[in-house]
């Protein structure tokens, strides 16, 4: 029996989610027990990975088993932008840290290339937009040497960017809070509750999602048997694709830590409130630190992002105030700083920035530690996962071979201590990019 405790439960629904239509989730059991593939996870990545099968076996029957619902799980949390740069390049046996970035660049340019198609073919309404600016900027001199030298990392990865100074900033932001940043323009923005449950709606027919069904266990070989409460189901693969929560199942447990983070969103703002924050009808800024803070303009609301926690999420009324504050400290000038909706979003952080890929056993694959990257990494790593259970010999799937996997972390209490020292670290270094 796996040790439910890891699994996915949060004090307060998704904002984003909260905006759309009621969903009816998939709750009924389907009356077959034998799949040819079970994936365990309904997000980017599950659901990309059943994507994927079912384009290239349409003959055999796949189903996508998720604790949570479509659009109330981590996949439905995270600020909506969709961004191609690489994490933390690593040299490795396979060439330097440079060949590293070059090959995590290919792949998260081909997810974004791929996500992009699916979305048009299947006319998922999710406010995909290409034209936002998206910067990243910085409020302090260190942060500005920061941003300096990750732009050099841009540019010998011909990745095009147009840079901001301060005066240029005010403009388009309406604060002056930023003295430098420059605009990536590679780069998209979604909604990404109305994305993942357009991902999860346009699914061929040979692929069931069921939801909220905790994958309790998998056990045996070829076949496997995945229990769950009240139904045992039996595949011939299986696919774990639920992130941080294959601890549960005893996977990958010495791997990966769960760190929460935390969004608001306010109701639609006035026409005046609005101006205040540019003339633009949309942008996003992204800190140059982990522990800065995300804000976006979108539509007629304003989201901010930022905070953090270890393992468990904090009381949402203290993220309120946080969240307030840190609204406040930018854009002074607002009457008014309610947040109309408040959450929080776990993601799996390694330890040196790898992520799990691959076969675990025969017949068992996983990809996991997302590292807080997970629509786009998610979703080309589903896809490719798909495709190295199908015998696929791609350049993209050799490319994410020769990427480094997640270093070994010690137990608790180690773990904790050597975890939240250097988040607090991490923060303290921010300074006012928090």
């Amino acid at each position: 029996m796996a040790d439910l405790k890891n699994a996915p439960r949060y004090t307060v629904g998704s904002g984003w989610n909260a905006l759309l239509p009621r969903r009816v989730p998939n709750e009924q059991l389907p009356k077959e027990r034998r799949y040819h593939a079970i994936v365990v996870g309904g997000g980017y990545t599950g659901l990309a990975a059943a994507r994927r099968l079912a384009e290239l076996m349409p003959e055999k029957d796949i189903i996508v088993i998720e604790a949570s619902e479509i659009g109330e799980g981590s996949s439905a949390r995270n600020s909506g932008f969709l961004s191609p740069s690489a994490i933390e390049p690593r040299p490795n046996a396979y060439g330097s840290a440079e060949d590293d970035a070059n090959r995590k660049t290919r792949i998260v340019l081909a997810g974004l290339d791929w996500l992009r198609a699916v979305v048009e073919e299947h006319k998922i309404n999710c406010d995909w937009d290409e034209t936002a600016p998206r910067i990243v900027a910085a409020a302090t001199r260190q942060g500005e040497r920061w941003l300096l030298s990750s732009r050099q990392a841009l540019e010998r990865r011909n990745l095009r960017y147009l840079e901001h100074d301060a005066q240029g900033l005010r403009a388009l932001l309406g604060t002056d809070y930023y003295q430098y940043g420059y605009e990536t323009l590679t780069r998209a923005f979604v909604q990404p509750a109305a994305l993942i449950r357009g991902l999860a709606d346009t699914l061929s027919s040979n692929v069931t999602v069921l939801e909220h069904r905790a994958v309790e266990a998998v056990e045996g070989s070829g076949p496997f048997k995945v229990r769950t409460p009240r139904a045992e189901f039996v595949a011939d693969k299986v696919f774990i694709a639920n992130n941080a929560h294959a601890r549960a199942l005893g996977l990958l447990a010495d791997r990966m830590i769960v760190v929460y983070t935390y969004a608001g969103l306010t109701p639609e703002l006035e026409d005046d409130e609005l101006g205040r924050m540019g003339s633009l009808p949309a942008w996003g800024v992204l800190p140059p630190t982990r522990m800065g803070t995300t804000m976006r303009k979108v539509g007629r609301r304003f989201l901010i992002r930022s905070s953090w926690s270890y393992e468990k999420e904090v009381n949402p009324q203290k993220v309120r105030s946080t969240l307030t504050r840190l609204f406040r400290r930018r854009f002074p000038q607002m009457r008014s700083y309610h947040l109309e909706h408040v959450w929080g979003g776990m993601t799996a952080i390694t330890v040196n920035g790898g992520m799990y890929f691959g076969e675990l056993r025969p017949g068992l694959y996983a990809s996991v530690g997302c590292q807080g990257a997970g629509v786009l990494r998610g979703n080309i790593h589903g896809k490719l996962l798909a495709e190295m259970a199908c015998g696929s010999q791609s350049p993209l799937l050799t490319d994410r071979l020769m990427l480094t996997g997640p270093d070994w972390i010690p137990p608790e209490p180690f773990r904790g201590i050597g975890a939240i020292a250097r988040m607090t670290w991490e923060h303290w270094r921010a300074g006012r990019e928090y």
